[in-house]
């Protein structure tokens, strides 16, 4: 079916682009760290704010790895800015080229895997409420993971073509407002959905300061799991040990509100920074 709206196309840039995330998506629950399927996530911050994510039986909760796709996209469109070229929410690009992109298999199986997320992140639904920066009111607003998308294949299933369309959220937030971080390439290599959560909240709070730490209850939200608190702090702790997050170390303290995740900057990871790892 198409769309008729009218939208300028920006076409995706060829070659690799300094990898970018959504500062504020980078801290609440919008995906599910799990491949099982998922139609709810809930929390609420510290701060009072509440967050709902939901999705129809038919595809579920769009995940940490369908993610990559906006990842990808939000690089996209401030690699064209940082070149003064035209942007636009919709962005027409090869499946192939934003596989390879994300470290993922290019072929069949891979592609299958695209046309999964973005369906998963079309169907994602995310709602909010907030204090305003005055605090005396409040915020509540929705929005979808992705706007729509349309893959165009031939006869025998290929791809030929597609293009996805960004919410105007995370459109606005990357052309507009620049609340977006540098992210190390070696982040597509993290296989557990726990270390890429973990990575995005050190990337997000820690930065480029000594350290920051969060107790494993905190963390127990924000992550959105499913899991009971007993089981995530015992794959916490497995996470701790592998220590493989890029750009930071992991630390198992003891805090005064019991069990604390420490996370600082290594400087020995970072000697090894890949090129395009760029604030």
């Amino acid at each position: 079916m198409s769309n008729n709206r009218q939208l300028d196309l920006f076409v995706a840039l060829i070659g690799d682009v300094p990898l970018r995330d959504e500062r504020e998506a980078m801290t609440a629950p919008l995906v599910a760290l799990s491949k099982n399927k998922r139609t709810r996530i809930e929390w609420t911050g510290p701060s009072g704010q509440r967050v709902l994510v939901t999705a129809s039986e038919e595809y579920g909760v769009a995940t940490i790895w369908d993610y990559d796709v906006l990842l990808w996209a939000i690089s996209q469109i401030n690699a064209a800015m940082k070149a003064h070229l035209a942007v636009s929410p919709r962005i027409s690009f090869q499946p192939y080229a934003l596989l390879r992109a994300v470290g993922r298999d290019t072929g069949g199986k891979g592609y299958a895997e695209l046309k999964a997320a973005l369906h998963r992140l079309r169907a994602t639904g995310v709602s909010y409420e907030s204090k305003a920066l005055d605090g005396k009111r409040r915020k509540q607003g929705a929005f979808n993971l992705l706007t729509a998308f349309e893959i165009e294949e031939d006869e025998e299933g290929r791809a030929k073509g597609a293009w996805i369309e960004l919410p105007a959220w995370l459109f606005e937030a990357v052309q507009l407002d620049r609340s977006i971080l540098a992210i190390s390439p070696r982040y597509f290599d993290l296989t557990s959905g726990l270390d890429r959560f973990l990575y995005r909240l050190a990337r997000r709070h820690v930065g480029r300061q000594q350290g920051f730490a969060f107790t494993f209850r905190d963390l127990h939200g924000r992550s959105g799991t499913s899991q009971s608190f007993g089981d995530f702090s015992r794959d916490l702790r497995k996470a701790i040990a592998r220590n493989a997050l890029p750009e930071y170390s992991l630390h198992d303290l003891a805090g005064k509100d019991g069990s604390t995740l420490g996370i600082s900057l290594d400087p020995a990871k970072v000697e090894f920074r890949d090129r395009r790892f760029t604030d």
